[in-house]
């Protein structure tokens, strides 16, 4: 049955109260977007409701925690929320765990054009265009510390797309989007389909990431439905700032220059291919070479670093390198272990404490008495998921400090 062709921007968790993080230092020339970035892509969220002549923006849950942002998110939240009523889009929005539908200050009236679902049950509207009803749209808002069942999402009857809102689902994995024919969900930051058929089922994903954990292009959801049903998606980059995580392969001939020049092209190309926003890059250097134990904090990465930062950091749009760093393992002669050496000794010693994982680290012992009550004396403490990170580290810094030879 043919009905009219619809289009929705579909985004979740927006986090206004976020600013970005998860860097030792940031650049005097970033501060601002770092403070400013969530707002600068949300506002980008709903610029593409209107350039793209969206029908509706739906809203998936985590818009904002009021209790941490104050009232700025509120005054641009209605603005945004206008200047899409005034081109007739209509916003429908599924809280979820951070922006409870009772969240909205009672003295402030939301726009006429912005529906809110209610909790505990799922809440069905007609969209409607131009007076005739175009499509069904059905939600539900988390309440706190409940799950959301789909039990309460169903298909209209008389054969209108029907759209599913809501901050994730309980449904079984790959049947999300059975009960509709698309379902817009939220509560995951990076952009997911779960589900394809009978119905969709995608996460958006944030539209800034926050961390270098939430690296590549970040953004919303455009959701395009012709007149025989079929749907399309097309992501919408929305981000300011994007974090980004590379891999960089040396071989054993490898120094330290020409890995610095191989950083630089890499580097030139970032820029090149994302010229639209500042990036944050974390560098992974893998392969083989004696250069892979200089590879540390304090290291020759370190210098690389600095000379990158100063290169590129200071440019519009910049290129901030956030660490370079390696997690490949210790790779050193054999026969250095069967030197009656300083430098065997200690290899002989990582050796055993890798071998033997039950062999405790009393690292403790090593504190001054003054700090042994200190609470800093809990960094002392070795949890058993973190022993070969500090072992590796640790192996690394005494070859390095240790080998004569050049970088």
């Amino acid at each position: 049955m043919s009905q009219p062709a619809l289009r929705f921007i579909h985004a979740s968790d927006l986090h206004l109260e976020r600013p970005l993080g998860g860097v030792a230092e940031v650049p005097e020339n970033l501060r601002e977007i770092f403070l400013e970035a969530p707002f600068l892509a949300a506002e980008q969220v709903f610029e593409t409701a209107l350039s793209e002549g969206a029908d509706a923006l739906l809203l998936a849950g985590d818009v904002v925690d009021f209790d941490r942002v104050g009232p700025r998110a509120v005054v641009f939240l209605n603005e945004q929320f206008q200047r899409l009523a005034d081109h007739h889009i209509e916003v429908y929005w599924a809280c979820g765990h951070i922006d409870p539908s009772d969240s909205w200050p009672a003295s402030i009236e939301l726009p006429e054009n912005v529906h809110v679902f209610s909790v505990g049950q799922v809440e069905s509207f007609e969209h409607r265009r131009d007076g005739e009803v175009v499509a069904r749209i059905q939600g539900i808002s988390r309440s706190q510390g409940d799950s959301i069942s789909d039990d309460g999402f169903h298909r209209d009857a008389n054969g209108l797309f029907t759209v599913g809102v809501a901050y994730g689902t309980t449904a079984s994995p790959g049947t999300e989007g059975d009960r509709v024919h698309y379902m817009a969900l939220g509560g995951q930051h990076h952009r997911q389909t779960v589900d394809q058929s009978p119905g969709i089922a995608h996460y958006s994903g944030s539209p800034q990431g926050r961390t270098p954990q939430e690296a590549g292009p970040r953004g919303c959801t455009l959701v395009n439905v012709d007149d025989a049903g079929n749907v399309k998606t097309r992501f919408v980059a929305t981000d300011q700032i994007r974090w980004l995580s590379e891999t960089v392969e040396i071989t054993a001939g490898t120094d330290h220059e020409a890995l610095e020049r191989q950083l630089v092209e890499r580097t030139e190309k970032l820029r090149a291919k994302h010229s639209n926003c500042d990036l944050l890059v974390s560098w992974q250097v893998i392969g083989h070479g004696t250069l892979l134990y200089h590879i540390r904090p304090g290291g020759v990465s370190d210098l690389i670093t600095d000379k990158l930062r100063e290169r590129f950091g200071k440019q519009s749009p910049a290129l901030w390198t956030v660490a370079i760093e390696c997690d490949e393992p210790l790779e050193v002669p054999a026969d250095w272990y069967d030197q009656e050496t300083i430098r065997g000794d200690l290899l002989r010693q990582f050796q055993q404490l890798e071998n033997e994982p039950d062999m405790p680290l009393q690292l403790t012992n090593f504190l001054p008495e003054d700090l042994l009550e200190d609470p800093l004396a809990e960094l002392a403490v070795v949890e058993k998921e973190d022993r070969g990170v500090l072992l590796l580290a640790a192996s690394k810094l005494g070859i390095d400090l240790m080998d004569g030879d050049d970088l």
